[in-house]
């Protein structure tokens, strides 16, 4: 474009002015020197408010229960996401199928003792079903809240 002879990567490295340590230390003294602390800030730490949720212990809200679906039906389950189901139909139609008969399952023992049907309260189950599908990779659980009355 311009001058045939120069090498394109050599233009303007000439007008780089990079300071040195000694340089840049220089004009930090003489601004700490200048500074008349307009600037500076004063800010209070305020002490946290005390909240009464975190000294009472949460409640565990309305029962219910969380069903490992998996030990149901080999066919549902998570496999490939944790946090879906490869067989949405199947697992839909148990959750409806354990709702209307939300107190059968509630009360098997042999359900209750191979961890099939997990008892659990309205308020706490999102951090049970974390751990449980930390526990149980690969399980597909639904949970099933009590029916209103």
């Amino acid at each position: 474009m311009g001058d045939s002879g120069s090498d394109s990567d050599e233009w303007g490295a000439e007008e780089l002015v990079i300071p040195s340590k000694s340089d840049a230390a220089q004009e930090k003294d003489e601004e700490d020197e200048n500074d008349d602390g307009d600037w500076d800030v004063v800010i209070e730490k305020k002490a946290p408010k005390e909240s009464t949720s975190q000294s009472t212990p949460k409640s565990p809200g309305e029962p219910m229960i969380i069903v490992d679906i998996t030990q149901l039906d080999d066919n549902v389950h998570s496999k490939f996401d944790r946090n879906s189901v490869n067989n949405a139909d199947a697992a839909s139609a148990w959750r409806r199928k354990i709702e209307g008969s939300y107190e059968k399952y509630a009360k098997d023992t042999q359900l209750l003792e191979n961890g099939t049907v997990i008892p659990c309260g309205s308020s706490v189950w999102r951090d049970a079903l974390v751990r449980l599908r930390d526990d149980r990779k690969g399980h597909y659980f639904c949970p099933v809240f009590s029916p209103k009355k």
